[in-house]
């Protein structure tokens, strides 16, 4: 069952599957946290619905994102999306394995690359009956270091890049970054509310870069116990 939902309200939109993994504040919270430049090539590699691409297209002028999408199902679901915020000048959606992709892209060819991986080895957490929805959970296809080893294959020198993981695996995010030349250059943690622990954080790397992190104020989702959201949660879906 397909339905229809706001990304920033009145402005932008977009179709869900229930078959497939739903986004979450997490892949919304990564386009927020991406600076970008006039003129900029991004790519988000693991595209899913194409949530990040229609958000970095929209808040952003003239730059040119591409997502990449391993299930031939999501790929087009994030193609439908495109052409129905009428973003196809802006966007392309590439259905292909990040794993797989010298052939199509060049080294070294984009600014910017996004990433909201999947978060969890494929021998943790309980496996989800729904192989679309086990695809975007677990790291059935990509790993951790194929990820970050084909960011950095893309990336061009001094370019960035961001993305969003638990913070169960921080230092391990940080240590395969090094790994391939990319520095960890600014943190961000995210807490559900103040007073819990945080369980995701939002991370920009730099190609080439000297050490040298600098760690930001955290991100509060919720006010106190309600489910309201913070100020500026708020700001980031465009509510008032």
């Amino acid at each position: 069952m397909e339905e229809i939902h706001y990304l920033i309200k009145d402005k932008l939109e977009i179709i869900q599957d229930d078959r497939f993994f739903k986004f979450g504040t997490d892949s919304v919270l990564l386009a927020n946290f991406v600076e970008l430049r006039t003129g900029d090539k991004v790519i988000d590699l693991g595209t899913g619905s194409g949530v990040i691409p229609l958000l970095l297209a929209y808040k952003n002028r003239d730059v040119e994102v591409t997502g990449v999408e391993i299930q031939p199902e999501a790929a087009d679901l994030a193609e439908r999306n495109v052409k129905f915020n009428n973003l196809e000048g802006k966007i392309k959606i590439i259905n292909a394995d990040l794993c797989s992709l010298k052939p199509q892209l060049e080294a070294g060819s984009f600014d910017i690359v996004v990433s909201n991986p999947p978060y969890l080895p494929v021998e943790s957490g309980k496996m989800k009956v729904n192989d679309f929805v086990a695809i975007a959970r677990h790291e059935i296809h990509a790993d951790l270091e194929d990820v970050v080893g084909e960011a950095a294959r893309l990336l061009k020198y001094g370019g960035h890049f961001f993305l969003v993981h638990r913070t169960e695996r921080l230092t391990e995010v940080i240590e395969v970054l090094a790994k391939y030349n990319c520095q960890a250059k600014e943190l961000r943690l995210v807490q559900a509310r103040r007073d819990k622990e945080a369980d995701i954080f939002l991370l920009k790397a730099k190609k080439g870069a000297n050490p040298g992190l600098r760690v930001k104020p955290v991100l509060i989702i919720y006010q106190d116990d309600s489910r309201e959201y913070t100020a500026e949660l708020k700001e980031i879906y465009g509510q008032k």
